[in-house]
């Protein structure tokens, strides 16, 4: 299974920059994209919207330029579930989960810790997906999770790690997030189980986001992944150039088949 995510500015943007023929081009099984910003209705039954032969489920939020997350998929889902369950967490269209025979697989996309006054919304929301998280490691089924968490989580995950000690998203509190996902809730994290020592980045920011002239990159879109898909993990890597706005997509192979063999 080749599972492909990427955070885009837009659906609408990101095909006029070719997205459609690109991820058609890279035989994915599933792409979870997040920020999609587009009403369902106005994309849905359009080609220019989703690759041939993938199946596309939305989940948008209450302003059409704002969030929004969407599953495409080769496989015909048992269940698509929107949502974590709660208005203010789920305004913005910021979860969709895909059920498949053994496995699901989630598009996810929590509040920038670097966007202003986003502070309590993430907060909110980052404990209501922790809890979440947790709550679901006791059904008998894996997950996968993909999303820009907005963490770098290592000084390894970012290009000028010196310049951002006092960064959103690098701060102290914002990597404790992510330590108690990997080290208490059961989670790997898909692309370090492949490359433990490797420098890669899936987010370039300008200078306007943390006021310094050279930000560098940052590694904050992941998969997370159920400890028990350890060996399923078969590579992982971030696309190195870039060509969608500031995002880099991550292309991850599983051993895993998300419909069950003929009888």
């Amino acid at each position: 299974m080749r599972l492909i995510s990427l955070r885009v500015r837009g659906l609408v943007s990101a095909a006029k920059q070719g997205l459609i023929d690109w991820i058609a081009s890279k035989d994915a099984d599933i792409v979870c994209l997040q920020d999609i910003r587009v009403r369902e209705y106005k994309i849905i039954d359009d080609p220019r919207f989703c690759p041939p032969g993938l199946s596309p489920f939305y989940f948008e939020g209450d302003e059409e330029h704002r969030g929004g997350v969407a599953i495409w998929t080769r496989a015909t889902p048992k269940a698509v579930m929107r949502g974590l369950g709660g208005y203010d967490v789920d305004l913005d269209g910021r979860y969709i989960q895909a059920d498949f025979d053994t496995v699901s697989i989630v598009s996810v996309l929590p509040p920038s810790p670097w966007e202003p006054d986003s502070a309590a919304q993430r907060q909110a929301f980052m404990e209501a997906l922790a809890v979440w998280m947790k709550k679901i490691r006791k059904k008998r089924r894996h997950f996968i999770f993909c999303g820009d968490f907005g963490i770098a989580h290592r000084t390894l995950d970012l290009e000028e790690w010196h310049k951002h000690n006092e960064s959103p998203g690098f701060r102290r509190e914002d990597r404790a997030w992510l330590d108690e996902i990997l080290t208490q809730h059961g989670y790997l994290d898909a692309f370090r189980e492949v490359s433990a020592t490797e420098a890669a980045y899936s987010w370039f920011p300008d200078q306007q986001v943390f006021g310094l002239a050279n930000p560098g990159g940052w590694r904050t879109d992941l998969q997370l992944v159920s400890a028990e898909l350890k060996r399923s993990i078969q590579s992982a890597a971030y696309v190195s150039k870039r060509p969608f706005d500031d995002r880099a997509p991550l292309i991850v192979d599983y051993d895993l088949d998300l419909e069950p063999p003929e009888s």
